[in-house]
């Protein structure tokens, strides 16, 4: 009865087992498939065409005025608006990790067998399997006296690392010669597979303790934060403060902005660590946050304006502040400059102006043009018109700012998979081997056999051994 249950216990443990092992081996070959791998990172190509064409992290208000409330609602379900912190995005990341690990670990211990028990002997089975291009023979007198005086000789033909040992073969004695270069270059695509790795990694850091926001500095002032990108903008303390001294753009004739630059003056503790003149793909980078130019903006300024009354044909310079009403002598009533556009209606620059005569006059508004003096006087409307003579504008300069403690680990694994990427496509392991035996024709004499063999490149090592077998022929 015991002998019944143990067989029985141990019928059940070999069927766990059985299942366990099966759903080891599947759940592997699932995660190594390279189907699983082309599929992920055309997930992963197109997902990130998604990314680009749509903006990230912007406000509520920018995307409606692109989307509607519905699109933006469902954008921002999926995840589409900040795409590279969603769920599925991780989880993408994720299985593409796991799924690299997998193939490194079903095909690495095949590779470390190439380290850990190089092939020294040149058998029959080694023989018949090589490519008949990479095998030579020649008729061999005897066994020298001491196998190792052959190995300077053998150095001095191919430079690898040549190593000897005796073997009792079938028909007598035999001497095995053997020598590689570029062992190695098998561990490339593993090294590649390392630096993506390696990116990942870094991608994650700075997503989990990165920061990317914007700041806006008004032309003379400074600024010790920032905000955060997106609806729930956070303030975000620098350490240190930034100051634009100064701010320039130039315009093309048409109106539009050519380029545009900041002086900014980084202080710590009070004291000027930094300065530099930023201007597009030029930042400037302290305690690893960087400062990119990225928009501008004018916020105020001095215009010099003549107010022209028809009737009379006086005419008032007035020097305004923009945003700040001024009022008129003489019970002229109030004017005042709204705003100020550096290329209104692609007319260039001008200011739109806020004119109340008092009075019982119903105040009105009116645009005056910088280019076209006469523009207001043409307009016969009211009973006076203004001239824009000149503004000293005031800009503000916006910046992107960015955190990203995880960039210097990327480029470490970008430079990997450089070299990876070198080593796998461009360096191959390449191995000699040579047998010294009986000859079975000749059994009073020897036979030479020359062997090759190398994993990549083949045309250029088959000359590379042609060359090599040539000289062992002329061998007295």
């Amino acid at each position: 009865m015991g002998n019944c249950i143990k067989k029985v216990l141990k019928l059940a443990a070999n069927k766990v087992l059985k299942k366990k092992g099966s759903l080891v081996s599947g759940f592997t070959a699932f995660f190594s498939s390279l189907k699983l791998t082309i599929f992920l990172l055309i997930t992963l190509a197109l997902v990130s065409i998604i990314g680009t064409v749509i903006p990230q992290n912007m406000l509520r208000a920018d995307y409606l005025k692109i989307y509607k409330e519905s699109t933006y609602t469902i954008l921002k379900a999926i995840g589409f608006l900040d795409m590279y912190h969603s769920w599925w995005f991780v989880l993408i990341m994720t299985l593409l990790t796991i799924n690299l690990i997998a193939c490194s670990w079903k095909h690495f211990p095949r590779t470390w067998r190439f380290f850990s028990h190089p092939t020294r002997l040149l058998d029959k089975t080694l023989e018949k399997a090589s490519v008949p291009a990479l095998v030579g023979r020649r008729s061999w007198e005897l066994l020298p006296e001491d196998p190792a005086s052959l190995l300077p000789r053998l150095e001095g033909l191919w430079p690898g690392r040549w190593q000897w040992l005796e073997h009792a073969g079938e028909a007598g004695p035999e001497l095995h010669y053997a020598a590689e270069k570029g062992r190695w270059s098998r561990l490339g695509v593993y090294f590649v597979h390392l630096s993506i790795l390696i990116i990942f990694a870094g991608g994650i850091i700075g997503s989990l303790f990165g920061v990317k926001g914007y700041v806006n500095i008004p032309e003379g002032e400074k600024i010790s934060t920032f905000f955060t990108y997106g609806d729930q903008q956070t303030s975000i303390d620098l350490g240190f403060s930034v100051e634009c001294r100064d701010f320039e753009v130039e315009f093309y004739e048409s109106g539009g902005p050519k380029e545009y630059s900041s002086d900014l003056i980084i202080y710590d503790n009070g004291k000027p660590v930094k300065e530099k003149i930023i201007e597009v793909n030029h930042p400037i980078s302290y305690q690893g946050f960087t400062f990119y130019q990225s928009s501008y903006g004018a916020y105020g300024g001095l215009v010099d304006l003549e107010l022209n009354f028809r009737q009379t044909g006086l005419v008032l310079p007035l020097k305004l502040e923009v945003g700040r009403p001024l009022r008129l002598p003489e019970n002229w009533g109030w004017i005042e400059v709204l705003t100020f556009e550096e290329n209104s209606m692609r007319m260039g620059p001008a200011v739109k102006v806020l004119r109340d005569p008092g009075k019982g006059v119903k105040p009105y508004q009116f645009w005056v043009f910088l280019r076209f003096p006469k523009f207001g006087e043409e307009n016969r409307k009211t009973s006076e018109f203004c001239v824009f003579k000149n503004i000293e504008q005031l800009y503000y300069t916006g910046l992107q700012v960015n955190k990203d403690p995880g960039v210097w680990v990327v480029w470490i694994g970008c430079i990997m998979m450089i070299l990876g990427l070198y080593v796998a496509f461009f360096m191959s392991h390449r191995r000699l081997w040579l047998r010294l035996a009986p000859n079975p024709d000749k059994p009073e004499r020897l036979q030479l056999v020359l062997v090759g063999n190398a994993n990549k490149n083949q045309p250029s090592f088959e000359l590379e051994f042609k060359a090599f077998a040539e000289k062992v022929k002329v061998w007295d």
